[in-house]
Parts: structure tokens; sequence; C-alpha cells
């Protein structure tokens, strides 16, 4: 069976940009105490990042991968459900192994934790995400994470129509003709 991957490669690139949606990479990063980076390190794992991170690509895949089989079943027949959940399970696991691997999302994070929490605030973070509330919030945070995707994506649902009609107006406003298809 081939499987043509031309344009399976820009769709697959711009899924890995969706995951990944803030650019955490920086030139001329400052050298972090190492103190500080375990104690960030040590933070980042008590609040769950990996958790979320895991939920919100999950959630991208499964709503990126049928327009990505629509996209490319035309040139390759052999793209059945099976080639996608094996293309899914894939890109998962690789997410989920990149997260705390070196140079992963847990390193290019640290840096912005440094910037915009000193030591002492970093350990009194720990020492709240340690305590019974703080286990709480880390332990119900996937769900709460869950369940605002759902209200998000049924948010932009609400929005789009909404946006569609704005945008019309405005390009009438500016002097467009807007020629809208009839439905099908």
């Amino acid at each position: 069976m081939k499987i043509y991957f031309d344009g399976f490669k820009r769709i697959l690139c711009s899924l890995v940009f969706a995951l990944l949606i803030v650019n955490l990479a920086e030139a001329g990063v400052k050298t972090i105490n190492p103190e500080k980076r375990v104690d960030i390190r040590k933070l980042i794992e008590l609040t769950g990042l990996e958790e979320v991170v895991i939920l919100s690509a999950d959630s991208v895949v499964d709503r990126i991968f049928p327009i990505l089989k629509k996209a490319i079943a035309r040139d390759n027949p052999a793209v059945t459900d099976a080639v996608l959940a094996i293309m899914k399970r894939t890109t998962l696991s690789l997410v989920k192994r990149q997260i705390s691997s070196p140079g992963g999302l847990v390193d290019r994070v640290i840096p912005i934790y440094d910037r915009h929490y000193t030591h002492n605030e970093i350990r009194a973070l720990i020492k709240f995400y340690e305590s019974p509330l703080g286990k709480k919030m880390a332990s119900i945070r996937p769900e709460i994470t869950k369940e605002g995707i759902v209200v998000a994506e049924q948010w932009v649902r609400y929005l789009e129509p909404l946006l569609i009609q704005a945008i019309e107006k405005s390009l009438e406003k500016e002097g467009y003709v807007v020629i809208k298809k009839e439905p099908k």
C-alpha cells in the first residue's frame, strides 16, 4: 500500500504548530540558577503540565485528523481509518515523549517561569501545590481542561456565524462586494 505524503507534510507541520501554539524557543537565553531550574521543573510537574498538554494535543488531533483525511484521501486511497489511527497514535506518542525530553516543552517553558517568578516565589508555589488545596487544584486541572475545551469549541461554533457576518459587513463597508454561495 502506498501513501503519498506530498500534501501531508504541510498538514502535519500545521498540526505540530497547532499543538504548540506559542513559539517558546529563544535565542540568547540567560543562564538559570541550577537550583531554581530544578525547582521550576518540580513546580511544572506538580501543576500537571504534561497531562494538560496531552489532553490539548488529543483534542487538536481529534479535530485536525478528519480534515487531514479529507485533504489527502483523494490522492491516497490507501488512507483508511486504520492508517489515520496509526498516524494519530504515533503523533500523540511523539508529543508525550517530547514534553519532558531534553530540549522538549518543559525545557522550553522553564525560561518563561524564570522570567516571571523569583526563586522564592517558585518555592512558595511548590509549597502551595504540595498542600491539600494545591494537590486538589493540580488533580482536577485535567478535568477542568477537558471541560474548558468543550466550552471553547461550543463558543467557537457560536462565534462563527457572528464573525462571518461581521467580516461581510466590514468588507461591504470598505467597498467590497461579497458574493455568497448558495447552499447545496
